[in-house]
């Protein structure tokens, strides 16, 4: 992860990652997580995308057929365990954009919405319906991460 990369990726998306995250990316060391909610782990095996060249072409080729708004809600981890994408929600705080969590078998491809909507409104509230937030901003997401435990060998 350099920072001409960095750079790289937030001037395609026009964004700019919150230092938290940035922060977190380099600490992290490809460390796998579990996601805490309510004292119990709804995902585990959380792994973060690498901030690098290929960043952008991943996100392209993987997720922005379900994203509701791929220039604006940047995918950043994924559990390995679900499919689930964890993604960074520019649309409504540019400076500390809230955390959306993506369901993997439940989300709607753009393609489909489109097909069995009579309007793209109503095609683009089925994709809404492929992401629900988590956490207001990447601190409070934090919280929710505990270190995932390497797996003892049987």
């Amino acid at each position: 992860m350099s920072n001409m990369q960095i750079e790289n990726i937030q001037n395609y998306y026009g964004i700019v990652f919150p230092h938290a995250y940035l922060e977190f990316q380099q600490e992290a060391g490809g460390q796998a997580f579990d996601v805490i909610e309510h004292g119990e782990v709804i995902d585990w095996e959380i792994r973060f995308f690498a901030l690098d060249d290929q960043f952008i072409a991943n996100n392209i080729n993987l997720i922005d057929d379900v994203n509701p708004d791929p220039g604006r809600i940047i995918p950043f981890a994924w559990s390995v365990s679900s499919g689930n994408n964890y993604l960074l929600d520019y649309r409504e705080n540019s400076e500390s954009p809230a955390i959306l969590v993506m369901d993997h078998e439940e989300a709607m491809v753009r393609e489909d919405a489109e097909r069995e909507s009579e309007t793209l409104e109503e095609a683009q509230q089925l994709l809404e319906e492929n992401v629900r937030e988590i956490a207001a901003n990447f601190n409070a997401f934090k919280c929710c991460l505990k270190v995932r435990l390497s797996d003892p060998v049987e």
